[in-house]
């Protein structure tokens, strides 16, 4: 994504002032400017805690495109828009005490609406399926997959967990209404930048904002699910599918599908994988024993080499 201009024209000096230090500490391209009013050029984003309502009808319509409002008061279901009465365009609105991760995603999201950019675009992408005997620890394990390729390539990755808990959890009560935003942007088409619907780690790996518990990815069917899967490759270099023990069909179809399959077991309960993924998978699949004596970190690091290039 371009590196965006945001205007903050704020009241709240202290809010205003903490808000200016959240994003300056962010991992995203954004030029803060404090102004007291509003920029003729036209030029950069505006985000504003002055009220709709307090502003004329011809100024509002004019700059509603590139307006963030931050309301003192939650908005309803549908986070960040609403109708306006005033002018046939949306105005977006977002809560003013929501996290510093939800408000740079709905400026992300209103300035690709107001300049086209949908952001960074990958057009292949890498997806390496991980399956085991055990959730125990599987997040973990992706997390550490996820880095070690970070470190040995580089470019994006995005974890997505396939199980029925999600063991990556965005926890904010908003977190399924933003999943539930982006299965729409998805299923009409439209475009959209990558940041809107993620949170990034220290190590710059992504995560899909979902609620914490029940994992809504795994109550999608096949076709919603390729949908998802197909939108995010085309954001990210790197797609990591963690499906864990969920070994439902659509799951399976996916890993028989991933460029690289990696599965973590002892053999004990599942004495051979490849009934479960096809032998014609076999070829792209890596076993990593999770036996005590293993030191998975060094096997992970190695499988990452074999497919990065050392």
């Amino acid at each position: 994504m371009k590196i965006m201009r945001v205007q903050l024209l704020i009241r709240d000096i202290e809010y205003r002032d903490a808000l200016t230090e959240m994003i300056a500490g962010s991992d995203m391209d954004i030029l803060i400017e404090i102004k007291s009013e509003s920029s003729r050029d036209g030029k950069s984003l505006i985000l504003t805690d002055i009220s709709p309502d307090e502003l004329d009808r011809d100024v509002l319509s004019k700059i509603s495109p590139r307006t963030l409002f931050l309301s003192a008061v939650r908005p309803g279901s549908d986070a960040g828009r609403k109708a306006s009465g005033e002018t046939s365009a949306p105005l977006h609105i977002i809560f003013k005490y929501s996290c510093i991760s939800n408000i740079l995603a709905e400026l992300a999201l209103v300035h690709h609406e107001w300049t086209g950019d949908p952001g960074n675009i990958s057009t292949v992408s890498r997806t390496i399926a991980v399956i085991g005997e055990s959730d125990y620890h599987s997040a973990d394990r992706c997390r550490i997959l996820a880095r070690q390729i970070v470190y040995r390539k580089g470019g994006s990755i995005l974890i997505l967990p396939l199980g029925y808990i999600n063991d990556y959890s965005y926890d904010t009560g908003e977190a399924r209404g933003w999943f539930t935003r982006l299965m729409y942007m998805i299923d009409e088409g439209k475009d959209y930048p990558a940041d809107t619907f993620v949170c990034k780690d220290s190590y710059g790996v992504s995560y899909l904002m979902l609620p914490r518990g029940l994992n809504p990815v795994s109550g999608l069917g096949s076709a919603y699910l390729g949908k998802l899967i197909m939108s995010l490759g085309c954001r990210f270099d790197t797609l990591i599918l963690d499906a864990g023990t969920s070994f439902r069909r659509e799951n399976i179809d996916l890993a028989v599908k991933a460029d690289r399959i990696l599965y973590f077991g002892s053999g004990r309960r599942i004495p051979d994988i490849t009934k479960i993924i096809g032998s014609e998978a076999a070829d792209r699949l890596t076993t990593i024993s999770i036996s005590a004596d293993q030191d998975e970190t060094i096997s992970i690091d190695e499988f990452v080499m074999q497919i990065c290039g050392s």
